[in-house]
């Protein structure tokens, strides 16, 4: 299993390795290094072949501020019998931050492959900017042009960020090697550094870097902790503690085993379409209503109110209940999977196949070739009313202030939400504060006209407070077609009415999207209020990209944010079992109208972390828990936070789920 580095990223102790962790995997980590470096970092695996990493650094400096950084490994190659894996990547890529003296210190990027032979892996790369401080060999992209074969000094701002990627006169070599040691969990590290921490003598001509050569070791006494402790450049100490959450081990589907399905009933009296549903409910099936008829038995499932399993073991327990329970002439099972009333996938299956598979003679492979999939099945007999309560805590952190390393926000939503029709929905939602410190966030900055976020500790101060109060229509007016309509208060800061549109065809692999909203800004302390003067619209046109079994969407959008300003954000959504969600995002825009923007430039990103929850012994009800770091109290690059985005909602139910989860149908 790979270890992580000093900075929080896979790698030895100061350089990097081609080495990922597990598609997934979430990371947090604090290291220290001597008198010299604290690293505050969080991490993540969005993709298989993608490591992103947010970090916020201290060191000593005269101006007082920390360095917010991020940091990210794209793979390459994979390793082979006859060649190494092969990755490249960069420290405080995005190059954010406030321009001052000596800011690009730590942006750097590399090319850098792996080799294992038994239990020793070794690496070997070849870096930039701070990377390759000693300047073994003149720059390999000369010939690209002038900036290719200028010194790149650490004390410009043009040393850092996407104009500065791979640029310099000259680069090093750095490597080493890790032992994975006979003992569980341990392994030993040495390597060679090609930083010669030319910021730090610049500024302090007493300054000396030592050796450049590190030794350490890393230690998993369990799955979810390691510890790391090394002697870097010949005089400092190391010290790390980081921590890892891996979605396969930790969020792996229900125990609960499937339901039982008995011999065709030769007689008596059939089960009524009200005893079928509360008998999906009790095996823990989200379903709404249901419909027996000569033919066929009709069930209706709302996964996306759950979300926790997959969509065809979902399927495949709900028609296991209609086998068991409707009337032996009913040959075709039903089950329709959907959210408020709006029909994701209608799947039809034949009774014999089920019947079959349960009894160990068939497979969800041969059940696919008799199985009809449509977009609708059709209206239901009625649709009753639902109304859920939720608890939602919630933990927002901030790596990217100038001033302090860490800035947060605890909080616990307590939500009730209502469908009294079909397509109907009513939402209202408590906000109980727990704890902050954002009295902390950065303020030395020209302010902006209408503050989006910039004011977001006066929104933290009540104890309780009306986060949400909403009502929303949404229904699917032609094939493909989804739209919503919603007013009132969408979110602890705007309130104002919008809509969304949503184009997916039914089997397709994308989506395409427009959201728009005229929204007000709700003053703070006064929650049923707007004010009047502070109108403003927003909106985006989004794009959504799937891989097989939409399990994994890319997510491309483009509009006006909330401070009036233009721009676009990256994101990537991953949904595991259990439904944890993983996701990231990065945002760039012009910054708002008529000022300019917070400390932290243009930018706006993040990682967060949704593991949802059912009631227990301890929570009577279920709801979700949310660790999340993104910006805090900025005024770029802010989308409205709308409490029914079309595709979050109707993903989970949709084609995409079914096919590519089919294999556990029978689980």
């Amino acid at each position: 299993m790979p270890t992580l580095s000093d900075w929080g990223t896979v790698g030895l102790l100061q350089t990097p390795t081609a080495r990922l962790l597990p598609d997934g995997t979430v990371t947090g980590g604090y290291s220290a290094l001597g008198d010299l470096h604290r690293h505050l970092t969080v991490g993540a695996q969005p993709l298989p072949g993608l490591e992103v990493a947010l970090r916020e650094t201290l060191y000593p400096n005269p101006y007082g501020i920390s360095e917010p950084g991020v940091d990210a490994k794209l793979r390459l190659l994979r390793e082979g019998e006859w060649w190494p894996a092969l990755a490249v990547g960069g420290r405080d890529v995005t190059g954010a931050g406030f321009d001052l003296p000596g800011k690009g210190r730590f942006a750097g990027e590399y090319l850098v492959a792996s080799r294992r032979w038994w239990d020793v892996d070794v690496s070997v790369g070849l870096g930039w900017g701070a990377l390759g401080d000693y300047g073994h060999f003149k720059n390999p992209l000369r010939f690209l042009g002038g900036k290719f074969r200028r010194d790149r000094d650490p004390t410009q701002p043009a040393s850092r960020g996407p104009q500065a990627w791979f640029t310099g006169n000259r680069t090093a070599l750095f490597g080493g090697l890790e032992w994975h040691t006979p003992v569980e969990g341990l392994s030993v590290k040495l390597e060679y550094s090609g930083d010669s921490f030319r910021a730090q003598q610049q500024e302090d001509p007493a300054f000396r870097p030592g050796l450049p050569v590190n030794a350490g070791l890393a230690y998993r006494p369990f799955q979810w902790l390691e510890l790391g402790a090394g002697f870097e450049q010949g005089k400092r100490a190391m010290l790390r503690l980081s921590a890892r959450l891996d979605p396969r081990e930790d969020g792996g589907p229900s125990s609960r085993p499937p339901p039982p399905v008995a011999h065709r009933p030769a007689g008596g009296t059939p089960m009524a379409a009200d005893d079928i549903v509360a008998l999906a409910r009790l095996a823990g099936l989200p379903a709404r209503t249901a419909l027996v008829t000569d033919g066929e038995a009709v069930l209706w499932l709302d996964p996306a109110g759950a979300g926790t399993a997959p969509l065809a073991r979902e399927v495949g327990r709900a028609a296991r209940i209609l086998a068991d329970s409707t009337p032996a002439e009913v040959e075709r099972l039903t089950v329709v999977t959907g959210t408020m009333g709006l029909e994701g996938a209608a799947v039809t299956l034949l009774r014999r196949d089920v019947e079959r598979a349960a009894d160990g003679r068939g497979s969800a492979e041969e059940i696919w070739r008799t199985t009809r999939v449509s977009d609708a099945a059709g209206p239901p007999p009625d649709w009753p009313s639902r109304w859920s309560l939720t608890l939602h805590p919630t933990l927002e952190t901030s790596l990217f202030e100038q001033g302090v390393p860490f800035v947060q926000r605890s909080f616990t939503d307590l939500r009730l939400t209502g469908e009294p029709a079909r397509g109907i929905v009513l939402g209202g939602g408590l906000r109980f504060a727990v704890s902050d410190n954002l009295t902390a966030l950065d303020t030395n900055a020209l302010p902006v006209g209408r503050p989006v976020r910039s004011d977001l500790p006066l929104y933290a101060l009540p104890r309780i407070e009306l986060e949400r109060l909403y009502g929303a229509w949404v229904a699917s007016p032609a094939d493909g077609w989804t739209t919503r309509l919603s007013a009132g208060h969408f979110e602890e800061m705007f309130g104002g009415f919008g809509g969304e549109a949503l184009y997916r065809p039914f089997e397709a692999r994308w989506a395409a999207g427009l959201d728009l909203n005229r929204v007000w800004k709700r003053p703070a302390g006064d929650p049923l209020r707007i004010d009047a003067e502070s109108g403003r619209t927003t909106g985006q046109a989004s794009l959504y990209l799937e891989a097989p079994g939409a399990a994994t969407t890319g997510i491309l959008r483009a509009g006006r944010y909330l401070g009036g300003d233009w721009g676009g954000t990256v994101e990537l959504l991953r949904v595991f079992d259990g439904g944890l969600r993983l996701s990231a995002h990065l945002t760039w825009t012009t910054g708002p109208d008529n000022a300019q923007s917070r400390l932290g430039g243009r930018l706006e990103q993040g990682l967060s972390l949704v593991v949802p929850f059912g009631p227990s012994g301890l929570v009577p009800v279920g709801g979700a828990a949310e660790v999340a770091v993104r910006t805090l109290g900025r005024d770029a690059g802010q989308r409205l936070r709308q409490p029914l985005p079309l595709y979050e909602a109707t993903v989970p139910a949709g084609f995409g789920r079914l096919a590519g989860t089919w294999s556990r149908l029978m689980e």
